[in-house]
């Protein structure tokens, strides 16, 4: 594999996620010592060029990280967090008169602003806020982000849950309207999915409680890859070594650039990892002093790179990928969309990318073995008691 190195490198703010414009060069950086957030420009060169609360405290014990979202076309960004939400544009912030939440996203036409869950708090459900009139409509609860398909008329979500995480997909619209087949991951603590750019492929960075990355194909939802790194040996969660070891793992470290089936994974160590998804090899790339804090793809898919008060641009060499529709046409032909009154767990194909299970399994289901997911083993012992 040829190796990458970085043709751009700018001091900056201690980074902790990157978030990417769909189209743009842009790019959203959230600061991990205050509620603030970096905007750079990144094709090419590197260039930090404004912020949101870039004067703002440093963070309290309970504080969240602002979330953040691009307009799905404009240079527009909008930022909830520090108790308000704060429009950016080239022409400067404003403050919106929306509740703070924890999870916004534009919708995909960029009419609206989607907040989850309404109120925070209650978990039942989601607002769809028109910005042209501030009309507000309900819709399905969801979390952590909304991604689209790089094909098009495809966005996927996530719905946590005890003991189980939903990887739940939509058409492109006005609101989520759920299909009826959906990823269903053991635990909690997953990030939200990044689709490969030909779309074939999609990874979910986990918490198991070691770190891992799962990787499923698209459109069959077949899983051809679990990675595992700072794995916990017996009794090490309670070692001191593995707990530092463990937090010194970035958790938003994963990213799909121009290599067809290449991941990018980050490293305490400053490297970045190549991984192939579907032989399983991993190449090494020395990209920065420091250990990785955050890694994303911009939409062109050069990597940007944030380490200790370092961001770095850094193109993959390779033949650019153009998303083929037809794995979303495949998709969608091979689901249905689920009653809008209706709840997901209700009326959806679970599969953990190895097994499936409809919802005459998961309502029969007395007996489940130890080996199985922690989910399927609550839910047999469930049935087994009302039985």
């Amino acid at each position: 594999m040829t190796a990458v190195q970085a043709i751009a490198r700018i001091p900056t703010a201690s980074i902790g996620k990157l978030v990417c414009h769909p189209k743009l060069p842009l790019v959203a950086g959230i600061d991990q010592d205050r509620p603030a957030v970096r905007l750079y420009y990144a094709e090419r060169v590197l260039r930090e060029f404004g912020a949101v609360g870039a004067d703002s405290a440093q963070y309290g014990k309970f504080d969240r990280w602002p979330v953040v979202a691009w307009h799905p076309e404009r240079p527009e960004l909008v930022v909830s967090g520090g108790g308000e939400t704060v429009r950016w544009t080239r022409n400067g912030t404003s403050v919106l008169d929306i509740a703070v939440s924890d999870d916004v996203a534009f919708s995909p036409d960029g009419q609206s602003l989607w907040t989850s869950p309404t109120p925070p708090g209650l978990c039942d459900r989601s607002d769809v806020i028109d910005l042209g009139t501030g009309i507000v409509e309900f819709a399905p609860v969801w979390d952590t982000g909304i991604v689209a398909h790089p094909a098009g008329g495809l966005i996927a979500t996530k719905q946590s849950d005890q003991g189980a995480t939903f990887v739940l997909f939509s058409r492109p619209g006005d609101r989520l309207r759920f299909r009826d087949r959906a990823l269903i991951l053991d635990g909690g603590g997953y990030g939200l999915p990044v689709f490969s750019p030909d779309g074939r492929h999609l990874a979910i960075r986990g918490d198991d409680p070691g770190h891992l990355v799962l990787v499923f194909e698209f459109p069959s939802l077949r899983r051809v890859r679990k990675t595992t790194f700072s794995v916990p040996e017996p009794d090490s969660i309670d070692d001191m070594n593995w707990v530092a070891e463990y937090r010194s793992w970035a958790w938003h470290n994963i990213a799909f650039g121009t290599r067809p089936g290449a991941l990018w994974i980050g490293t305490p160590s400053g490297t970045v990892l190549e991984l192939d998804v579907e032989r399983g090899r991993t190449t090494e790339h020395k990209l920065l002093r420091s250990a990785v804090t955050a890694l994303a793809a911009t939409s062109s898919g050069d990597l940007v790179v944030a380490g200790d008060g370092e961001l770095a641009l850094v193109p993959v060499p390779g033949p650019r990928t153009v998303a083929d529709p037809a794995t979303v046409a495949e998709f969608l032909a091979s689901t249905a969309e689920i009653p809008g009154d209706g709840l997901p767990e209700d009326h959806v194909v679970h599969t953990d990318g190895i097994s499936t299970w409809g919802q005459e399994d998961l309502a029969t289901i007395t007996e489940a073995a130890p080996g199985d997911p922690h989910w399927l083993q609550t839910r047999a012992w469930l049935n087994a008691r009302r039985s």
